[in-house]
């Protein structure tokens, strides 16, 4: 799993004035989701979805809110519903 430090490690190899594209999605992007959708989660959930985001990540179709949503709607147990 990607964390910020790994990701500042691997920025080192790069020259400071470098232009390059970068997103980053975390663990509090997969929460949110999840409360727009009326759905509690656990941090373990979130950060396997933000894992599978990063090893899945296909540059043609992108990563957005789908990708999200699609994780929110593979957990492996049904997601407890707010009442």
């Amino acid at each position: 799993m990607p964390t910020v430090s790994s990701v500042i490690e691997h920025l080192k190899g790069y020259q400071p004035d470098e232009h390059i594209a970068v997103a980053i999605w975390c663990e509090e992007d997969v929460f949110g989701r999840a409360e727009e959708r009326d759905m509690v989660i656990t941090r373990e959930q979130a950060q396997s979805i933000i894992d599978q985001m990063d090893a899945n990540h296909d540059a043609e179709l992108g990563t957005t809110w789908d990708t999200i949503d699609a994780g929110l709607d593979e957990l492996p147990s049904e997601p407890v519903t707010k009442h």
